[in-house]
């Protein structure tokens, strides 16, 4: 529950589709009348029964949590994977939330059963009965297909009650599409074969075959009517319109409602309720019109929506190319707002993704909070446009899921997620939340998610490398015992600081470890080490943050920095950092070092071997003061 609103998740796959589409609206304008709210957690790939139930596609579907949820709807009919079905359920009922399956049947749930049979079977009862029909053809979809088969074996049931026989001869195969089902029907005409009816699996076949037999001269209805299945628009737009069935989406949503309002009363939690489809009744089988579309209104809206489809997939296409060569999430968050196609949308990334030292090719195994990076949130940045406020990319918590979700919630929105993956990880997901309901806004929601998928991930991915170069790098140039620069990373880092020097000058700073063969010889190599690791970062310690450190001897290191007379004692800081560490240690020894300081004149730039050079001298004048001094 989030506020006063309880959630309710619902797990569906390809809702571009528009039967998904349009029952996710349905079900959206239902809810909004109660205090129920939709969030729909969509796969955009189809999810055949061989895709394994861990596969990153899927991941989309473990976004939902108990903590805000308060009941699963799985679209087990539409996800098709039983093995993916199954996990979803299982990972809900172990959150002790209550699971409504439509179209499947799994164990603990209650389950919505789509008795699709039963349409095929009310259809071929009405030619029969209403129309005196008793020879039928059936055009099936795909051999072996399940929900094909179910609808062949509904078709033998209705003809074995009204007594006509059944052979094998009175179904084809159209695979659910036109071009196989306009074939079948060619092949009939050509045997002489012609039934009086065509029964079809679905509306795509029927309105081909009404199509095909009409342009050889067969009356449709009056020589043979033709029926189809799914009461897509079309059919109400050929000529004449398709009878056909369906499970109606409002009486769907409907009880949906009720199972819900019951669970949430304390009703029951398992059970099975029988989901039936309705005849839609229209001209191909010699039945009234039910309603009527204008055809050339419906075609100017798919050419339409197919030229849309086009442009936006080449605008898609140079945007991904721009977010690749982005320097920053704020530059990227910037070239997304300048797409308008990204409206009503956030973009959302895992928190350690934005870490360029993550590898993007595995699942982050790094210490994380859980926290999330909002990298572009469409509605924040039209408002701070209007007010002249740049939007910047920022951190969010986790359990606040989107920016500005309690506002979305009362104004009756229907969130929609979908994960970005890359290269099978996932990093981020996206939330889709349309005021209103419009077809073309679904069907770029995949157009968008792979867009993003590729480009993000390729950024992120790109990012990584670079961070690997860098590190590379740093580390052929660094002495692996002190941090420090070895003599290659110093020069390469001295040639760029005397390049921005101008005419200011120098502080060298030399330093030479004391007794260090004797540390080594009494206590040993390891203990030598620990020496020269101390004294190197005491020199770190007390140089600026700018300076150069370097270590280009067994013992011997170097510190080059842009000179500022600032007052700054840095032998005697080295000398208290040491003091400090022996103080503490609890090693039988002392570290102690001799240092060296020159200040070069302006403008003089030595190169490192003259540098080297002044070392020696600096060392050789420190050892005899310190010398001096003792004897002293």
């Amino acid at each position: 529950m989030i506020g006063k609103y309880k959630i309710i998740a619902l797990m569906t796959c390809r809702i571009r589709d528009r039967e998904c589409c349009e029952f996710v609206n349905v079900l959206n304008k239902r809810f909004s009348e109660t205090d129920l709210r939709l969030f729909v957690y969509n796969c955009s790939p189809r999810l055949d029964e061989d895709v394994e139930e861990n596969d990153p596609q899927t991941s989309v579907y473990e976004m939902f949590d108990a903590s805000f949820a308060d009941a699963v709807i799985v679209d087990s009919d539409h996800i098709g994977n039983t093995a993916v079905c199954e996990k979803i359920i299982g990972r809900a009922l172990g959150m002790k939330l209550p699971v409504i399956s439509l179209g499947k049947c799994f164990d603990g749930c209650i389950n919505i059963s789509y008795e699709h049979y039963r349409g095929i079977e009310d259809i071929v009862a009405h030619l029969a009965d209403m129309h005196g029909i008793s020879d039928f053809h059936m055009i099936a979809g795909t051999k072996g297909n399940i929900f094909s088969d179910k609808r062949i074996e509904s078709f033998k049931k209705a003809l074995q009650k009204r007594n006509i026989p059944f052979n094998d001869d009175m179904v084809s195969y159209g695979d659910f599409w036109s071009e196989p089902a306009i074939a079948a029907a060619e092949r009939l005409l050509d045997e002489g074969r012609l039934p009086q009816a065509f029964v079809c699996a679905n509306d795509h076949m029927a309105i081909a075959v009404s199509f095909f037999l009409q342009s050889r001269g067969i009356s449709v209805p009056k020589d043979v009517a033709v029926t189809g299945y799914d009461c897509i628009d079309t059919v109400f737009s050929s000529s004449p319109t398709i009878t056909t069935a369906c499970i109606k989406k409002e009486a769907l949503s409907e009880t949906i409602c009720g199972i819900l309002s019951d669970v949430f009363g304390g009703g029951k939690r398992e059970g099975v309720i029988n989901a039936c489809p309705e005849i839609v009744f229209n001209e191909f089988c010699g039945c009234k019109a039910s309603r009527r579309l204008d055809a050339a209104y419906l075609f100017n809206e798919q050419t339409n929506m197919f030229n849309r489809f086009q442009n936006e997939n080449i605008i898609l296409s140079e945007t991904a190319a721009r977010i690749q060569k982005g320097k920053s999430f704020e530059d990227i968050d910037y070239i997304m707002r300048e797409d308008d196609l990204m409206y009503a949308m956030c973009c959302i990334l895992k928190r350690e993704y934005t870490d360029e030292s993550v590898n993007p090719e595995l699942e982050s195994v790094c210490a994380s909070d859980g926290g999330l990076f909002v990298l572009y949130d469409s509605d924040k940045i039209n408002k701070e446009k209007i007010s002249n406020e740049d939007f910047t990319p920022y951190y969010m918590d986790k359990k606040d899921i989107i920016p500005g979700l309690n506002f979305y919630l009362d104004n009756c929105r229907c969130f929609i997620f979908t994960t970005l993956n890359y290269l099978g990880v996932t990093f981020g997901y996206l939330c889709f939340h349309f005021n209103g309901f419009a077809v073309g806004n679904y069907y770029k929601i995949p157009q968008t998610t792979g867009m993003l998928n590729n480009a993000l991930g390729g950024y992120i991915n790109l990012r990584y490398k670079h961070y690997l170069m860098k590190r590379i790098e740093r580390i052929s140039g660094t002495d692996v015992l002190t941090g420090l620069y070895n003599r290659r990373g110093f020069c390469s880092e001295y040639d760029r600081l005397l390049k921005s020097l101008g005419d200011e000058p120098l502080a060298v700073i030399m330093c030479d470890l004391d007794g260090l063969k004797y540390i080594n010889d009494t206590f040993g190599h390891e203990e030598g080490d620990n020496a020269i690791h101390t004294a190197a970062a005491a020199l770190k310690d007390v140089c600026p943050a700018d300076a150069i450190c370097t270590r280009f001897g067994g013992d011997e290191m170097m510190a080059v920095f842009p000179y500022k007379a600032d007052g700054t004692d840095v032998r005697t800081l080295f000398c208290e950092h040491l003091d400090e560490y022996n103080a503490k240690s609890g090693k039988p020894y002392s570290v102690a070092a001799s240092i060296g300081i020159y200040i070069t004149a302006n403008g003089e730039k030595p190169d490192f071997e003259e540098l080297v050079k002044k070392s020696d001298v600096l060392m050789y004048e420190e050892k005899k003061r310190r010398k001096a001094a003792r004897e002293v």
